[in-house]
């Protein structure tokens, strides 16, 4: 009998879960509600309800999150893979919020024109 490597779990036996069709099903349609979701919030302004300007920038990230963690979880396979798949994957979304921390303090710097500087 041969065996794929790619078909194993944490206990190292080579069996393989086979996901039901109407998984992948559900979880396009729901990729698809949150994708009508994101469209919405980019034509309603929620600042105006909330007071805070930054309202519909957050509930978009948090939809981007979701979406992004369902095709990693159930299209990807990680949901049923290994320990140390999950563990790739999390480091995957770990670097992704460190990146964008960084790149988030460019926005609280004022930039000015160097002295002597002539373009």
């Amino acid at each position: 009998m041969t065996s794929n490597l790619n078909d194993h779990d944490d206990t190292g036996s080579h069996a393989s879960h086979h996901v039901q069709p109407y998984v992948y099903v559900r979880t396009f349609a729901l990729l698809m509600v949150l994708l009508i979701l994101t469209v919405v919030m980019y034509y309603v302004d929620l600042s105006k309800a909330t007071h805070w300007v930054g309202t519909n920038l957050v509930i978009a990230l948090t939809i981007a999150i979701v979406k992004a963690a369902l095709v990693v979880l159930f299209f990807m396979n990680v949901k049923y893979s290994s320990k140390l798949t999950w563990l790739w994957a999390s480091i995957g979304f770990i670097w992704l919020l460190l990146m964008s921390g960084i790149f988030m303090d460019y926005l609280t710097r004022t930039w000015q024109q160097p002295t002597g500087w002539n373009p």
